[in-house]
């Protein structure tokens, strides 16, 4: 009956663990979005425009320091952005969040990008 009783208690207190709080070393859901988006950018202006700049022969080396850059951006490191990937990729429920909110990041800059600009008319005065 004991051991039936610890049981209890010890499924009950794995139960109430904070399910949402990362490990040390991990970067926070909230900043992942952010960060993310700023590394898929990089990589996206690495393989459109750096690959057909004739000039830059080391492509590798030169996306290597934008993601350096955005690493520094955002005061964290290569070895941490990696780590932090590598949690939620094994959690899929909350990289479903960070995904969402990546989608509604992506949604919400396509919208900014592709608004409609209002033109400035100036009417001048009608000399009489």
């Amino acid at each position: 009956m004991r051991f039936l009783f610890l049981l209890l208690f010890i499924f009950f207190a794995a139960s109430c663990i904070n399910k949402d709080k990362v490990p040390d070393g991990v970067i926070v859901r909230d900043s992942m979005p952010r960060l993310l988006w700023d590394v898929i950018v990089a990589d996206q202006y690495s393989k459109q425009y750096l690959l057909k700049d004739s000039l830059k022969t080391n492509t590798r080396l030169e996306t290597m320091k934008l993601y350096q850059q955005v690493f520094q951006i955002h005061h964290t490191t290569r070895d941490q952005f990696e780590k932090s990937y590598q949690y939620y990729i094994s959690r899929p429920d909350l990289m479903k969040i960070i995904f969402d909110s990546l989608s509604v990041y992506s949604n919400k800059q396509r919208t900014e990008i592709y608004k409609p600009i209002k033109p400035k008319i100036v009417f001048k005065a009608q000399a009489k």
